[in-house]
C-alpha cells in the first residue's frame, strides 16, 4: 500500500493503456520535486468504462488530521474518501487519489487515471464543460472526466492552479479560486487589446511563481496572474524603456565605451604630459628607475608586469601611475572580450601575468 505524502503539490495521470481486460496507470505525485512518488493502479477495464469495486465503508487508515473541515481516509478497498469533521460521517464519494481541501475550499483528486479538483459540495471541475459539476453514475459506475493533471493554486493576490489535458490540443488552462479559467487580455506596452484573450496554452506553459508570472508557450510568453499577458519581446522593450532593465547589449556597450574611453585618455595624457616637463623631471628625480624598482612588487600587482616594463623606459607612464591615473578597474574584461569577439577583434586575457591585450598591443590589468 503506497501511503500519500502529507504534502502534494501536483498529481499526475500517468498514460492509459486500453484494450485490455486489466488496465494499468498511475498517478505521479509532486512530479519534478524531491519525494516524487508513483501510485500505480490496476482496473478491470470493458468498453470505455472502468470496473471500480463496490464502494468499501471500512476504514483501514484513519491516521490523518481533519483539515478545513475533511479528513481523508483509505478504505479496504484501497480507494480514498472523506470522513466530515461536523458529523465525522464517511461520505460516499470514492477516489484513486485524495489530498486535503485547502482554504479556498478546493482538493486535488484522482479516478479513472484524470485528475481535478473538487469543491466542499464534492462536484468536480469538468474540463469540457469549464465548470463544477456533479458525477453522473452509469450503473455503479461514475463518469468522472478530469485533466491530465492538476498543480497546486499559486502564492500571491491572484491565486492560480495549473491544469493540463494532453491530446488533440495538449492545452494547458489555468483555474482560479472563483472556480472558473482564467482569461487572458493581450498587453502589447501601450494599450490592452481586449479583443485578443486567451484562455489555452501550449502544453509546456509554467505554473505561475511566488512573483505572479508564468512563461508559457516555451517562454515566448509571460502570463501575469491579474489577467494580461506579453510577449517577451514586449517586456523587455517595456522595461528598458522605463530603465527598469539592464539589458546584455547594453552593458557590451557601456564597457566597450568606458574601455574605448579608458584607451583615448592614455593616450592623451602619455601624448601631452610632455609639455610639462618640469613635472615629468620631478617625479623622474623623485622615483626614478630606482623608485620604480623599489615599488616594483606594488607596480606589478596593480597594473600587471607589462604596464610595469614599459613604464621603465616611458617618463609619461610614471607619471600616470603615480597619479594612478590608470583605471584598471573600470571595465568587466570577459563581457568586453565577449563583444570584441562578436566583431572580429583579437583579446587576450594573460591570467598568468593578468593582464587584457586588445587588438594584439594594448594591455591593462584584469578586473579581479
Amino acid at each position: 500500500m503506497v501511503k500519500l505524502p502529507k504534502e502534494i503539490k501536483s498529481i499526475k495521470g500517468s498514460r492509459v493503456f486500453e484494450g485490455e481486460e486489466i488496465v494499468k496507470y498511475g498517478y505521479v505525485i509532486n512530479e519534478d520535486k524531491d519525494g516524487e512518488l508513483y501510485m500505480p493502479i490496476e482496473l478491470p477495464y470493458y468498453y470505455g468504462v472502468y470496473l471500480r469495486p463496490p464502494a468499501s465503508f471500512d476504514i483501514i487508515d484513519d491516521s490523518r488530521e481533519f483539515v478545513n473541515g475533511f479528513k481523508v481516509v483509505q478504505t479496504a478497498n484501497l480507494e480514498y474518501a472523506y470522513v466530515r469533521e461536523a458529523d465525522n460521517k464517511l461520505l460516499p464519494y470514492r477516489y484513486d487519489i485524495a489530498t486535503d481541501f485547502n482554504e479556498y475550499g478546493y482538493a486535488i483528486v484522482g479516478k479513472d487515471a484524470r485528475v481535478s479538483w473538487i469543491d466542499r459540495n464534492f462536484r468536480y471541475f469538468n474540463p469540457k464543460e469549464k465548470k463544477f459539476i456533479e458525477e453522473y453514475e452509469i450503473g455503479s459506475y461514475y463518469r468522472f472526466n478530469g485533466f491530465l493533471g492538476v498543480n497546486d493554486f499559486s502564492n500571491g493576490e491572484y491565486p492560480l492552479s495549473k491544469v493540463y489535458c494532453l491530446g488533440y490540443n495538449n492545452a494547458v488552462s489555468y483555474l482560479g479560486i472563483d472556480g472558473k479559467i482564467k482569461e487572458f487580455v493581450n498587453y502589447d506596452g501601450e494599450i490592452i487589446r481586449n479583443d485578443q484573450s486567451n484562455k489555452n496554452f501550449s502544453y509546456d506553459s509554467e505554473d505561475f511563481n511566488d512573483l505572479g508570472y508564468a512563461k508559457a508557450n516555451n517562454e515566448e510568453l509571460i502570463l501575469l496572474s491579474n489577467g494580461y499577458y506579453l510577449s517577451a519581446k514586449d517586456l523587455i522593450g517595456i522595461c528598458e524603456e522605463k530603465e527598469f532593465l539592464d539589458t546584455i547589449n547594453s552593458r557590451i556597450e557601456k564597457q566597450e565605451l568606458a574601455y574605448t574611453k579608458f584607451l583615448r585618455d592614455v593616450e592623451e595624457k602619455t601624448t601631452t604630459i610632455s609639455d610639462n616637463l618640469s613635472k615629468i623631471n620631478n617625479l623622474i628625480t623623485e622615483y626614478g628607475i630606482g623608485g620604480l624598482e623599489l615599488k616594483k612588487e606594488e607596480l606589478m600587482s596593480r597594473y600587471g608586469d607589462a604596464v610595469y616594463k614599459r613604464a621603465l623606459t616611458n617618463p609619461s607612464f610614471v607619471c600616470l601611475i603615480y597619479n594612478q591615473e590608470l583605471p584598471a578597474e573600470i571595465v568587466d574584461l570577459e563581457l568586453f572580450q565577449s563583444a570584441l569577439a562578436k566583431r572580429g577583434i583579437p583579446s587576450y586575457i594573460d591570467n598568468e601575468d593578468n593582464v587584457f591585450y586588445y587588438n594584439a598591443n594594448k594591455h591593462v590589468k584584469q578586473k579581479k
